[in-house]
């Protein structure tokens, strides 16, 4: 097998010997190199799908993010019972960004609260799209709405 992988690569234009000379430069591609999440990390794998400019929506969306990152300094500086690497499984049921990256970057996007009732933030793995709620304007809040989200999920096949 080991010399078919290898034939194989040689047949695009010599690749494997480009891989032996360099292998430094491959090692990361070839080899599972788990590194610790930064804040900028976790901020660099979102996009955010915001409601239009000057509406009462976006305001609201403006507050979520500004808790959202005061949320994530709190982890990075472990000031909090959550990890970083803990939203990325909440979010993408992954525990470390593969290799060669997701197939597109994960969405933020926003959820209005139903009267008498407090939904917490939630996920879809398969699409890669983390719900926050509009219209959360405290700390305290926000960090338990995603405390009871992450450590109250379950989990793929547990009960």
């Amino acid at each position: 097998m080991i010399q078919q992988f290898i034939a194989g690569m040689n047949a695009c234009g010599q690749m494997w010997q480009v891989v032996q000379r360099n292998w430094e430069t491959f090692a990361p591609l070839f080899t599972h190199t788990t590194k610790k999440l930064s804040r900028n990390d976790i901020r660099g794998l979102f996009d955010i799908k915001w409601s239009p400019q000057g509406s009462n929506k976006r305001d609201q969306e403006e507050d979520t993010i500004f808790l959202w990152e005061w949320w994530l300094m709190s982890i990075e500086n472990n000031e909090l019972d959550v990890t970083l690497e803990d939203i990325l499984i909440f979010v993408t049921g992954a525990d470390s960004v593969p290799t060669l990256g997701f197939p597109h970057n994960c969405e933020i996007q926003f959820y209005d609260q139903e009267p008498e009732s407090q939904r917490v933030p939630y996920s879809s793995t398969c699409a890669l799209i983390l719900y926050l709620p509009r219209s959360i304007t405290e700390e305290v809040v926000f960090k338990d709405f995603m405390q009871m989200a992450i450590k109250g999920s379950v989990g793929f096949g547990k009960v």
